[in-house]
């Protein structure tokens, strides 16, 4: 059976509830693991105690917006620090397990993702809302915020794309959009409509994360509850007891948390809903239509904003002085309040995170074509790099096309073409051009990108891997060729990897490659290389793939080549013949032979 991983955020029970919507849907196609930690973790292991789910406890970040006066600032400068090392530790988890798994979901999570593995994010915070002492920081809160989005496939926000029907309001429609893949979605939301009786007045539901701002709460609350006519419930989300009390005079009844269809119940049941102004509650709230007094939690940002946010939409009642409210007061209000009439609920948007999360598992087929010429002593190495790709079979080719060696090379190539399925040996005429459109003409017809790949330039197991998520990530850019990130293949100083940083630089802002070249097979089989070239045809041939579309770099670990050349003839002479050599007229490079080092 595939798997999948979920990673759940716990700073409050809201990231939980609202991804147990999505485990719940994919749980019957996929095994399932849960990363999580504390409350969250506890009401996940309870709430699918009968499914065949593993758990995982990792630590989580901090719980942000805490204390008060100085002790806020002190704290918010402390835990964010913090909460940097526990996203890094999480990744390092992650990639660990990544392998297992067909794709990642993570809530709130931002470590938990891969760059081989789709990985989606589900977030309404797209754009943070700083205290009002550092408004002047936003942009670098924004720019963390997109630092970690770029990370993921697709970033759902659950929220609706028109503004004037937004949920979120200016956390979740901000320019910040434009620069990662994103869809909005609608509302998710674990509750389903029953049809049951309405016979609880007032479900107060108090589930936030702040312990030191919610036990003060409570009590005035149940101070104000036993003034108020009929049934009152409470639901504490506090999933570390059991205890449920009975106050039979002021008609209250106080339950520590409430789990599966009891808790579904409990809110159907309800006539007015009394929380904070957490997202997910509010989502829940449109989900099935319910009135609502909702009060932010003192010093977070993101509830202070909510509450002012729905306040003007008036879509619900809100309190913004916990200190001094009188309930009665504010239930007289609710019947001038107009909810939102949502255009989809959560149902569609469980079908299209699914949609969406199972557009990714393309696999393309890719032709490797390594054009070989006096190559026998990187040869072999760069074949068995190829036959230890961690990718399905069926779904990539190498060619190999040896073009007038005069060494053992073209032998070294059949020795591998007869013990290999999907490997097959070409010869051409002389020249690296002529070598590169032979094996271009025979590519498989399914291929969809063609690599042209030096000989001595060595891939990593799981590149294809990460070049096939890079592209399904990209599929909307109409990318036709690219590049990659290369490391020194034998040779780890400082003083290469330096060179080869400032290559990857150079070849990613002025569109061009060295090594290794990744080519839509379609267009490239129309363009090919200029035969009449023997070097600078790489350049030539970007040049005018680049008609047809956009260039690409993938910033890998997972490819290498050899410092022959450098080593040979120094970094800075061989930079300075290649600028020559790019910016010599095209007329006077024909048929110029060029030197080769081997």
């Amino acid at each position: 059976m595939k798997k999948a991983l979920f990673a759940i955020s716990s700073l409050g029970l809201g990231h939980a509830t609202r991804s147990l919507a999505v485990i719940k849907h994919f749980e019957k196609e996929y095994d399932i693991t849960i990363i999580s930690y504390g409350n969250a973790l506890k009401f996940l292991q309870e709430e699918l105690s009968q499914s065949n789910i593993s758990f995982i406890e990792i630590e989580d970040y901090p719980k942000l917006e805490r204390g008060d006066g100085i002790y806020f600032y002190f704290y918010l400068f402390t835990d964010l620090i913090k909460t940097n090392f526990v996203i890094k530790k999480e990744h390092k988890v992650t990639i660990g397990m990544e392998d297992d798994y067909e794709f990642i979901f993570s809530d709130g999570r931002y470590g938990v993702y891969s760059s081989k593995v789709p990985s989606f994010l589900l977030s309404h915070q797209i754009s943070f809302i700083p205290p009002k002492w550092l408004a002047f920081f936003k942009f670098v809160t924004d720019f963390s915020n997109y630092f970690y989005f770029k990370n993921f496939n697709k970033v759902f926000i659950p929220d609706y794309k028109k503004y004037n029907k937004s949920l979120a309001g200016n956390l979740a429609h901000t320019s910040l959009t434009n620069f990662f893949p994103h869809d909005y979605i609608g509302i998710v939301s674990l509750y389903k409509e029953l049809n049951i009786q309405e016979d609880i007045d007032y479900l107060f539901i108090i589930s936030g994360y702040l312990e030191d701002k919610k036990k003060s709460f409570i009590s005035k609350l149940l101070e104000q509850a036993k003034k108020l006519d009929g049934k009152k419930v409470f639901i504490l989300g506090n999933t570390s007891e059991n205890e449920i009390i009975q106050m039979e005079e002021e008609n209250i009844t106080i339950y520590p948390s409430a789990t599966k269809n009891f808790r579904n119940e409990l809110f159907c049941r309800a006539k007015t809903i009394v929380s904070r102004t957490g997202y997910t509650t509010i989502m829940d709230l449109v989900e099935l239509d319910k009135k609502a007094i909702l009060f932010p939690t003192p010093n977070s940002t993101e509830q202070e904003y909510l509450a002012t946010y729905h306040q003007y939409k008036n879509y619900f009642v809100i309190c913004e002085d916990e200190d001094s409210f009188d309930l009665k007061e504010l239930s007289a209000t609710i019947n001038k309040t107009v909810p939102l009439k949502p255009e989809s609920k959560t149902n569609e948007a469980l079908l299209h995170i699914e949609k969406t999360i199972k557009s990714y598992f393309h696999q393309n087929y890719f032709s490797i074509i390594v054009p070989v010429f006096n190559e026998e002593k990187y040869l072999s190495d760069t074949i068995e790099k190829l036959l230890e790709l961690n990718y399905n079979k069926d779904y990539f080719e190498i060619i190999i096309v040896e073009n007038g060696s005069t060494d053992e090379s073209y032998k070294i190539a059949k020795a591998y073409e007869e013990k290999t399925e999907n490997l097959n040996v070409y010869q051409s005429l002389k020249g690296v051009s002529k070598a590169k459109n032979l094996g271009l003409k025979y590519t498989n017809k399914e291929s969809d990108f063609s690599i042209l790949l030096d000989a001595d330039t060595l891939l990593e197991k799981d590149f294809l891997n990460e070049l096939n998520n890079y592209l399904n990530k990209n599929t909307q850019n109409n990318l036709s060729i690219g590049t990659t990130a290369i490391k020194p293949a034998d040779n780890n100083s400082w003083y290469d990897r330096c060179w080869y940083n400032f290559f990857d630089i150079a070849h990613k802002i002025t569109k061009t490659s060295y090594s290794i070249q990744i080519a839509k097979t379609s267009i490239a089989k129309e363009v090919k290389f200029d035969e009449e070239l023997n070097y600078s045809e790489d350049l030539k041939f970007v040049k005018t793939m680049l008609i047809f579309g956009n260039f690409f770099f993938l910033n890998t670990k997972q490819v290498a080549t050899s410092t022959r050349r450098f080593r040979q003839d120094g970094y800075f002479k061989t930079l300075f013949y290649w600028n020559i050599q790019a910016l010599t007229p095209e007329k006077l490079k024909k048929h110029k032979p060029y030197s080769t080092v081997r």
